[in-house]
C-alpha cells in the first residue's frame, strides 16, 4: 500500500477584508474618543456657565409674575381643578421657568443631576423635593407646604 500525501496551499484571505477590519476598528476608536471628549466638554461648559443677573426692576417684575402663578396654582389644587400630582408638576415647571428667566440657564430641560451640577442649591433642593410626589405611584395629599417653600425661594432670590 502506497499512500501519497499531497499538501494543499494555505487558505488565502483577500487583503481587502483585512484592510476593512482595521478601518472599522480605527473608526470605532475614533468615535469613542470623540464622544468622550464631547461629553467632557459639555460638562465643563455647564460648570463654567455664567449666571446673568437681571436689573432690579426686572427681577421684581419676574418675582411678581411667578408669585401670582403660585397663587393660581394653590387655588387650582384647593378647588380640585388639578390633582396634587399635577400641582407638583406645575410647581416644578414654574420654579424652573423662574430660574430660566432670572439666570438665562435653560433648567426647564435639565434632569436633577444636571441641576445639581449647576450649583444652585435652592433650586436643587426644591426639585429634589418635587421628584417623589411627581413620580411616586401613590397619590400625594399636600402641595401647600411645597408652594410655601417655593414662594420663599422666589422671594429671597437676588
Amino acid at each position: 500500500m502506497n499512500y501519497s500525501v499531497e499538501l494543499q496551499p494555505p487558505f488565502q484571505y483577500m487583503i481587502l477584508w483585512l484592510i476593512l477590519g482595521f478601518v472599522l476598528i480605527g473608526l470605532a476608536i475614533f468615535l469613542v474618543i470623540f464622544f468622550h471628549k464631547k461629553l467632557k466638554n459639555d460638562i465643563e461648559e455647564a460648570k463654567i456657565m455664567k449666571i446673568k443677573k437681571p436689573k432690579r426692576i426686572t427681577l421684581q417684575f419676574i418675582k411678581g409674575k411667578y408669585m401670582k402663578e403660585l397663587s393660581y396654582l394653590d387655588e387650582d389644587v384647593r378647588s380640585g381643578k388639578i390633582t396634587p400630582r399635577e400641582g407638583y408638576q406645575r410647581l416644578s415647571l414654574d420654579i424652573r421657568l423662574f430660574v430660566y428667566e432670572v439666570t438665562g440657564i435653560r433648567v426647564q430641560e435639565c434632569t436633577l443631576m444636571d441641576i445639581e451640577r449647576l450649583n444652585i442649591p435652592a433650586l436643587t433642593q426644591l426639585v429634589r423635593e418635587y421628584y417623589r410626589p411627581e413620580f411616586a405611584p401613590e397619590e400625594v395629599k399636600q402641595v401647600s407646604g411645597a408652594i410655601m417653600k417655593t414662594r420663599g425661594v422666589i422671594d429671597k432670590w437676588n
